[in-house]
C-alpha cells in the first residue's frame, strides 16, 4: 500500500508541474486558433500546433521548441495505443467546448539516438495514460508505426 501511495503521488506531481492545468492559462489568441489544429495526420506540427504545445508544456520542455518538430502521440489507460494529432486535438477541442480541463498529457523529448531509432520523431506526447511508460518503450512503439 505504501508503494501504491508513493506511485500515485509521483504521478500526480508529474502532471501538476508538467503542463497547463486550465484552458484559462492559455492565451486567448492561441485558443481562437484551435480550429486550425489537428486538421491533418502529419506528424509534423503546423505553426498553430507548435505555438499551442510551446505554451502547454512551457514548464517541462526546457529549451525544446515544437516548431518544425515531428511529434508522436500515444494514448490509452496503459499507454499502448498509437494515436495522432487529429485524435488529440479532437479531444482537446471537445473538452474546451464543454468547459473542461485540457487533456492530461505528458511530454517525452527524445535525444538524438532515440530520435533515430523512433523513425525521426523529436518527442512523444502521451495522453490519458494511467501508467508511466519508459521512454524506450515509446521509441519502440513509434518505430513499429513507421
Amino acid at each position: 500500500m505504501k508503494y501504491l501511495t508513493i506511485m500515485i503521488m509521483l504521478f500526480i506531481s508529474i502532471h501538476v508541474c508538467g503542463q497547463v492545468q486550465y484552458f484559462k492559462d492559455i492565451p486567448k489568441d492561441i485558443l481562437k486558433r484551435l480550429d486550425t489544429m489537428g486538421i491533418d495526420s502529419s506528424s509534423l506540427l503546423n505553426s498553430s500546433e507548435s505555438t499551442y504545445f510551446n505554451v502547454f508544456f512551457e514548464n517541462t520542455r526546457k529549451d525544446f521548441n515544437f516548431t518544425n518538430k515531428k511529434i508522436g502521440f500515444i494514448t490509452g489507460s496503459n499507454g499502448r495505443t498509437l494515436s495522432n494529432k487529429i485524435n488529440y486535438f479532437r479531444t482537446e477541442k471537445g473538452r474546451f467546448e464543454r468547459h473542461e480541463t485540457p487533456n492530461n498529457s505528458a511530454l517525452y523529448i527524445f535525444d538524438l539516438d532515440q530520435k533515430k531509432r523512433s523513425g525521426g520523431y523529436d518527442a512523444v506526447i502521451v495522453y490519458w495514460s494511467k501508467v508511466l511508460i519508459p521512454i524506450d518503450k515509446m521509441v519502440e512503439r513509434l518505430k513499429r508505426k513507421n
